[in-house]
């Protein structure tokens, strides 16, 4: 796949042009820029709907007399005050947050902490560490690594 074609691609899934040019320098026989991109855009896609759809959704059922009974707790917070909007950034914010967590985390190749029980420390130590891999279209591996998966979202940002 040429240079020009990866960024077609790139700026297709929402990634500005100088932004797609940046990352696409980054992309090496190690790392793979596009496949990352790919992972990414279902999460950026589910975003944007945190973006007006939810709240139009909210004041949809709300319209409908059905709110209640689809959307419980957003009922009972806007009863209590908040508006659809308040509600969406919320959603928003917290959907985001983690997104960016568990993002993270499949980037940190240390995991979680170590046990503080010594036995139990030293077989955790011999636990091996994942990667994100680029598949090719066969199912195998490329060689090519995913890296740094998270701080890309929203793609509105880049």
């Amino acid at each position: 796949m040429t240079h020009e074609e990866k960024r077609r691609i790139l700026e297709e899934l929402g990634i500005p042009g100088d932004s797609a040019e940046f990352y696409l320098g980054l992309e090496s026989d190690i790392w793979a820029i596009l496949p990352v991109f790919r992972l990414l855009k279902p999460l950026n896609d589910d975003l944007i709907f945190y973006q007006g759809e939810y709240k139009r959704l909210i004041e949809r059922y709300r319209e409908e007399g059905r709110l209640v009974e689809r959307m419980p707790e957003e009922a009972r917070l806007i009863e209590s005050g908040a508006s659809p909007e308040d509600i969406e950034k919320l959603a928003y914010s917290l959907t985001l947050q983690a997104y960016e967590m568990l993002l993270y985390r499949m980037d940190d190749r240390g995991g979680a902490e170590s046990p503080a029980d010594d036995d139990t420390k030293e077989a955790y130590e011999k636990c091996g560490y994942w990667k994100l891999v680029e598949m090719s279209q066969d199912g195998k591996p490329t060689g090519r690594y995913l890296n740094t998966v998270h701080g890309y979202l929203p793609f509105s940002l880049l």
